[in-house]
């Protein structure tokens, strides 16, 4: 027996005319997204106002949602609405001051996540949740937009680059700044070095990639630690545990 639908989509079988699909929206009171509610949303993700996109969202989920004809598969139907709505919602988190590596990835990662959903609810709760966390993520960017367009860049490269050895003298460079005063303008603007920074970048990464599965070894290996033992050091120092003890925790044995 299958269990009735949370959300609901307007869909014309394959073939319909405009017409046809002007009547069904007449009939049964459905109409495309209004632009306002999608320029609110938009603006919403821009600021970081998880308020307004929580408004948004339980107001508009409440109705029947019209995203036109896209497809004759009602789960191809949400699924290729989920991603329309991604592609713009990602554009004005850049707008907001998310960084574009961060935000063609996290695209591209929610992309992935809806092709792989089995049923139309699971991708709008998926949307769902993952507006609240794009919002987060254009807060945590506005909280760096202050910085200067130099560090600005040392900032981008070190998130771009940062499974690789990175030297304070190659962020110099990308910044156009002399090495001294690359680190008194980075201690300045971002209250820490630009190692320290680094190191805690490095480890916010180790975490997710231990998460992940993968083995102290190879978490090592891809940030580019000169060996297991110094990242076994540095994560201890940060986290209280080693890379091994934190893995085995969030990876337990099932044999």
């Amino acid at each position: 027996m299958n269990r009735p639908r949370k959300y609901r989509f307007s869909a014309l079988p394959l073939g319909e005319n405009s017409e046809k699909t002007l009547y069904e929206e007449r009939e049964y009171g459905i109409t495309h997204l209004p632009f306002e509610v999608e320029l609110r949303l938009c603006s919403a993700i821009r600021r970081g106002d998880s308020d307004e996109i929580k408004e948004i969202a339980d107001a508009t989920l409440s109705q029947t949602i019209s995203a036109g004809h896209l497809s004759d598969n009602e789960l191809m139907q949400t699924k290729y609405w989920c991603v329309t709505v991604i592609a713009t919602a990602i554009h004005y988190a850049i707008l907001g001051g998310l960084d574009e590596t961060d935000a063609y990835n996290m695209s591209d990662s929610y992309i992935r996540d809806i092709d792989a959903m089995k049923d139309p609810d699971s991708c709008i709760d998926y949307l769902r949740t993952k507006a609240f966390e794009l919002v987060k993520a254009v807060n945590r960017a506005k909280n760096r937009l202050s910085v200067s367009p130099s560090i600005k860049k040392a900032l981008h490269y070190i998130h771009v680059h940062l499974h690789e050895r990175i030297t304070i003298e190659k962020l110099a460079s990308e910044a156009g700044l002399s090495r001294d005063y690359l680190c008194e303008l980075f201690l300045k603007e971002t209250g820490a070095t630009p190692h320290s920074y680094i190191t805690e970048e490095k480890m916010k990464e180790a975490e997710k990639l231990l998460e992940e599965g993968l083995c102290a070894r190879e978490v090592a290996y891809i940030l580019s630690y000169s060996s297991q033992s110094h990242f076994t050091e540095v994560f201890k120092k940060r986290f209280g545990v080693t890379p091994s003890k934190y893995h085995s925790r969030r990876v337990p044995d099932i044999h």
